[in-house]
């Protein structure tokens, strides 16, 4: 059997361009995420208006064309998700990609204006000191490379 890599690194990996780069693509990946989710409560309040069978069973928001697009949103970013799997170990990219957790609250308040709590904003700052605290000891790593 070969030994399967850890993480390769970036310049092997990169012969398209930064685009592909995977850390690049965890950025998207998060923000097709945010995107989504911002995308779906719009269809999800569209539908408010719809009644019947439908409402009932909660599947009206699929009546609306924010719901599509957020679902599409979605696929684009399953598919950066994927290639980011390709080249960083999961234990890496995972805790990177929950920056959707902070960009969504933020989108949240500019989008759909929705207020979020100081408790909220201080868990929000522990997690971007967690992402923080992730991405130094990479960015050194890369440097030598």
């Amino acid at each position: 059997m070969t030994d399967i890599p850890v993480a390769l690194p970036l310049r092997r990996i990169t012969p398209v361009g930064w685009f592909l780069n995977p850390y690049f693509q965890i950025l998207v990946g998060a923000l097709c995420d945010t995107a989504g989710e911002v995308l779906l409560k719009k269809g999800a309040i569209a539908s408010n208006s719809l009644s019947g069978v439908a409402s009932v069973i909660g599947v009206t928001p699929l009546a609306s064309a924010w719901t599509w697009i957020g679902i599409i949103v979605y696929i684009a970013g399953l598919i950066s998700w994927l290639h980011v799997l390709r080249y960083l170990p999961v234990s890496v990219a995972f805790p990177l990609i929950n920056a959707v957790h902070v960009f969504v609250p933020v989108s949240s308040v500019i989008f759909l204006h929705e207020q979020i709590s100081l408790r909220r904003w201080i868990g929000i700052g522990l997690i971007v000191c967690g992402i923080l605290t992730i991405l130094k000891p990479l960015m050194r790593a890369e440097e030598k490379l």
